[in-house]
């Protein structure tokens, strides 16, 4: 491990932070990835049991849980300190009407699910085998149902957000109600994300929350340019940045008081 953790920081140092997070993400993908699905397969009926069961008001220990649990098979692709913040936020909100754009390992979806009302109404829009964050399988599928409180809807879309379909479907789901909480973590090109804001932002309610994911100035090679956007849209609204370090290469969220 310590010669794994050397090899990282040398890269780090030497190729910067794009080819380490490159490298990182492949290691995921090729090694990672493949034994923790694994894992969930044998062990379907007791790691279903455990995401349901598990109860927490503390937006520490649901992000530790589901953090630690299950050798991170569910682990959020978040900044821990920037996510907290971003769940101080949403509890105090309180949104009974909950979206979310990309949900990949289903931490995030977890989270939310965990800290939301118990009649919570919850939306996941995910693209299989998209190019950031690369989806989640079908198979997958009961695991982040479980995610739901006894009261709760959690519906979950493995579609495109971009296509006008997925819109009407979000519509059909929401039957007239208008969504309190938005989170957009899906394409993260500057056409992707400014898309899906002009799309979905429409259904969110006046006093509440859309937050982006990766508002952080990223390396060109990642491809992410939603830095770009963000700095397009935020003076527009009541804003607060959530970056725990400007100079991270990754990650950072924003959010706008709607």
């Amino acid at each position: 491990m310590k010669n794994k953790i050397k090899k990282g920081i040398k890269i780090l140092k030497e190729e910067g932070v794009g080819a380490f997070t490159s490298r990182t993400i492949n290691f995921f993908k090729i090694v990672i990835r493949p034994a923790t699905n694994r894992f969930l397969l044998k062990n379907k009926k007791h790691v279903i049991r455990r995401l349901k069961n598990f109860r927490s008001d503390d937006k520490k220990e649901v992000f530790s849980f589901i953090t630690k649990s299950f050798f991170g098979a569910f682990a959020p692709m978040q900044v821990k300190e920037e996510f907290l913040g971003l769940l101080d936020i949403f509890q105090k909100a309180k949104p009974k009407v909950i979206m979310e754009i990309g949900t990949a390992n289903g931490g995030t979806l977890f989270c939310f699910s965990k800290l939301a009302p118990g009649d919570a109404a919850l939306i996941s829009v995910d693209l299989p085998k998209g190019k950031f964050g690369g989806g989640y399988p079908e198979w997958k599928t009961p695991f982040y149902q479980a995610f739901a409180k006894d009261g709760q809807d959690l519906r979950l879309l493995r579609e495109d957000s971009h296509m006008p379909e997925t819109l009407e479907k979000v519509k059909k789901i929401l039957a007239g109600r208008q969504v309190d909480f938005l989170f957009i973590d899906g394409d993260h090109s500057y056409e992707g994300v400014k898309k899906d804001f002009e799309m979905y932002s429409s259904l969110v309610r006046k006093g509440g929350v859309v937050a982006l994911h990766d508002v952080v100035v990223h390396p060109k090679e990642t491809e992410c340019f939603v830095h770009d956007f963000w700095e397009e849209i935020k003076l527009d609204y009541q804003n607060r940045e959530l970056i725990n370090n400007k100079n991270q290469g990754w990650a950072g969220i924003g959010v706008l008081f709607v």
